[in-house]
């Protein structure tokens, strides 16, 4: 995929959705490439990707705390 970077795999495909859908609510664009095995789905990584240029916006906006969750 080029121009993009991957910035988050997963082995749930729900874990892949759910930073994807971060990403977007922080304005950065995110594809979900799923790369588990057809047959047994529990085998190979779900990997998002960001544009390169957005990947510290990116890092940024993962790393701040989900709103609406509890605090610590």
């Amino acid at each position: 995929m080029d121009g993009w970077t991957l910035i988050h795999s997963d082995s749930m495909p729900f874990g892949a959705e759910v930073c994807r859908a971060r990403l977007e609510e922080a304005g950065v664009k995110a594809v979900v490439l799923n790369k588990q095995d057809s047959s047994y789905g529990m085998f190979g990584p779900v990997e998002v990707y960001v544009p390169q240029d957005d990947f510290e916006r990116a890092q940024t906006a993962l790393a701040a705390p989900e709103e609406g969750g509890q605090p610590t």
